[in-house]
């Protein structure tokens, strides 16, 4: 699985594109770009610190699928 399509799954967990705008004072068409380019590690750093539980389930199940992946 690429980077990008595991930062498409944590906007998803953050409740998807327009709550991550909301969030971050941006665009919904600046975070939809962000579901094909990735989202830049400052802004990665942003949404770790808004809501740490959610990226933190978001990591952990990112980790195991990169587990599962590599066994």
């Amino acid at each position: 699985m690429s980077d990008h399509t595991n930062d498409s799954e944590l906007i998803d967990a953050y409740g998807g594109t327009s709550k991550v705008a909301a969030l971050c004072g941006l665009t919904t068409g600046a975070v939809s770009q962000w579901r094909t380019n990735g989202i830049p590690k400052a802004w990665k750093e942003v949404l770790r610190l808004a809501k740490p539980k959610v990226f933190k389930t978001w990591d952990a199940k990112r980790s195991r699928s990169e587990e599962a992946r590599a066994a």
